[in-house]
Parts: C-alpha cells; sequence; structure tokens
C-alpha cells in the first residue's frame, strides 16, 4: 500500500494533466478559446499568487522538521503552497469551464495528490489546503472578469 500512496504522491500528477489535456483536446475544442483564456487567467493567477504566498508563508517541509526521510525524493525549499497540488487543481479549475464533472473528478484526484503527498512526508496539509485556496482565488478572479465581459459586450447588455 506504502508504494501506491508513494506512487501516487510522486507521479500521478503526469498522467492527470496530460488526460485532461487530451480529454479537452477530444470533446471540447468548441470551447478552445474559452480554455485558452481560462488557462491564462487562472493559471497565471494562481502562479502568481503561490509566488507571492510563497514569499509571505515560511513552511519547512515536515520531513525537515521531524527529521526523518521522506518516502519519496523531495526538494528541500519552502513547502508552501503544494506545487503538485497547485497544478492539478488548476488543470481541475480550466477542465471546469468545459464540464463540471469532470473538473471535480480533477479536483478530487488533486486532492488525493495532496493527501498522499501529506503522507509520504513531503508536505504538511496546510500546503495543500493554500494551494486549493489560491486556485480558487484566481478562479474567482477568472469567474468576475467572465461575468463582466459578457455584462458588457453581450448582446443583451446594449439593450
Amino acid at each position: 500500500m506504502q508504494a501506491v500512496i508513494s506512487f501516487v504522491a510522486a507521479y500521478l500528477f503526469i498522467a492527470v494533466v496530460l488526460l485532461e489535456g487530451l480529454y479537452l483536446l477530444a470533446f471540447h475544442r468548441d470551447c478552445i478559446r474559452e480554455l485558452l483564456v481560462a488557462t491564462l487567467m487562472i493559471g497565471g493567477g494562481a502562479f502568481l499568487l503561490s509566488l507571492v504566498a510563497n514569499h509571505f508563508i515560511q513552511d519547512p517541509r515536515p520531513f525537515i522538521v521531524g527529521g526523518f526521510k521522506p518516502l519519496i525524493h523531495s526538494s528541500t525549499d519552502n513547502g508552501f503552497p503544494s506545487d503538485h497540488t497547485l497544478l492539478l487543481a488548476t488543470t481541475a479549475a480550466i477542465v471546469m469551464v468545459a464540464s463540471r464533472p469532470a473538473g471535480f473528478l480533477g479536483l478530487a484526484l488533486a486532492v488525493l495528490v495532496g493527501l498522499a503527498r501529506v503522507y509520504v512526508g513531503v508536505h504538511h496539509l496546510t500546503d495543500i489546503i493554500g494551494s486549493l485556496v489560491i486556485v480558487g482565488l484566481a478562479s474567482l478572479v477568472y469567474l468576475g472578469a467572465v461575468h463582466a465581459w459578457k455584462a458588457r459586450f453581450s448582446p443583451d447588455a446594449s439593450s
């Protein structure tokens, strides 16, 4: 069981990102422009917010604080926020633009990977929650911008 959790913590993110990308290309080409805008806004926003958060919140990794060997290889830099969880939550939010059920599945996988990274000793739970909050904030900015754009430029807005 430990080997499965270690695999999930270290490598599952690669398969999830690839499968989400292929899913969007195969089934949602009709909204590719909207997905590109979502990628730029949610992805860029989450990245920038994570840089700011990383600068202000210092959270040494559990294996450094606890003096134990983690179950997988990890860098020794600041653990906040979790990059793996941030990436998977970001891609899930982008997928959610095209399909809520698929996006929620992606979000569940982001949480699964995050929890696996806590289990193997390379992140604290706060690192995972922080990543989810950051992506949530970036998603809210995207949704606000889309709402404002539609209110300003939709045909109904001019009547």
